[in-house]
């Protein structure tokens, strides 16, 4: 006599193996519709994010980024889609960073690379991450300038050469700026000059890679304007202070040349100019060397350049 429970197993086998093709189809199709439905259902999900870090000028990050989460919201579908294109964090750290660390807060507002997909950003965690970098020096050094000016026919240079700032501060490695003693300016010519040139010029960065600068170029001033001469008649010769009254120079005046910017020079007057009679120690009588004294940014001669200095005879 067969027991129900084994008629229960033999109908079981006979379901199974009755028209199991249909029941394999059926069985794909239900499974193929709960994942359809499930992908449709909201959730949320904690993605991996992508840092991306751009260290100041001549810095280095010298340790592991920290890791960063964001959770966001959206289908299973649509969240799947994060995954071959991630969410991403651009962070320019500042050059006046000179610590050997930056500390930044986040917000999912920081958050950028979802356009693809249908989602919303919750929160990213950690709110608060901390980047290591090299450590860095600063030191201040002069800058000097690698400019030529040339004048043209008639023109001339009065001073010299400006440069503003005249010091730099230079910031880096320790081993960059320590062999910074001094900046120079890029090479440059001026030829041909008729006027007061202003102009930046670039600081020469050859051999200091990984080293910032607080400035990139320099002003760079030099006055050059038009020139002429004038000869000033019957300049007196001055005697030392020791030697005035007792004795006299011959001979007692002579012919100065006074060569500077054309608009000064119509000003000059003959009390403009000193010529001095540079007499050697003692009380003797001499030829003594005639210098001339000229106002600022001018140049002059003398002639004759020299003068028997000596007694007056008495009378």
């Amino acid at each position: 006599m067969t027991t129900w429970p084994r008629l229960a197993a033999r109908r079981v086998r006979t379901w199974i193996v009755t028209e199991w093709s249909i029941k394999l189809t059926a069985l794909i199709l239900a499974t193929v519709l709960w994942a359809a439905v499930a992908a449709e259902e909201p959730t949320t999900q904690l993605v991996p994010v992508v840092l991306d870090v751009a260290a100041p000028a001549g810095r280095a990050i010298t340790g592991p980024l920290p890791q960063i989460l964001a959770l966001y919201a959206g289908t299973r579908r649509e969240l799947l889609k994060l995954a071959g294109s991630p969410p991403v964090i651009h962070v320019s750290l500042p050059d006046s960073v000179s610590g050997s660390s930056y500390t930044m807060n986040l917000s999912p507002t920081d958050l950028a690379g979802a356009a693809n997909a249908n989602v919303s950003v919750q929160d990213v965690q950690p709110r608060v991450i901390t980047i290591p970098l090299d450590d860095v020096v600063q030191r201040t050094v002069r800058v000097v300038h690698r400019i030529t000016v040339v004048p043209d026919s008639g023109f001339e240079q009065f001073g010299g050469i400006a440069v503003t700032p005249s010091s730099v501060a230079v910031r880096g490695p320790e081993d960059v700026v320590a062999g910074v003693t001094e900046l120079y300016t890029v090479p440059l010519e001026l030829t041909g000059v008729t006027e007061p040139v202003s102009r930046r010029v670039a600081l020469d960065t050859t051999g200091i890679a990984g080293a910032h600068l607080a400035t990139p170029d320099v002003q760079v001033t030099v006055d050059v304007g038009p020139v002429s001469e004038r000869v000033l008649m019957g300049i007196p010769v001055t005697l030392p202070r020791d030697r005035a009254g007792n004795w006299e120079s011959d001979p007692p005046a002579v012919i100065v040349t006074v060569r500077g910017r054309s608009g000064r020079l119509a000003r000059l007057t003959r009390d403009s100019v000193e010529v001095v009679a540079l007499i050697q120690d003692g009380d003797a009588e001499q030829v003594a060397q005639l210098d001339v004294l000229a106002p600022p940014g001018m140049s002059a001669t003398v002639t004759p350049d020299t003068a028997f200095v000596r007694r007056r005879p008495r009378g």
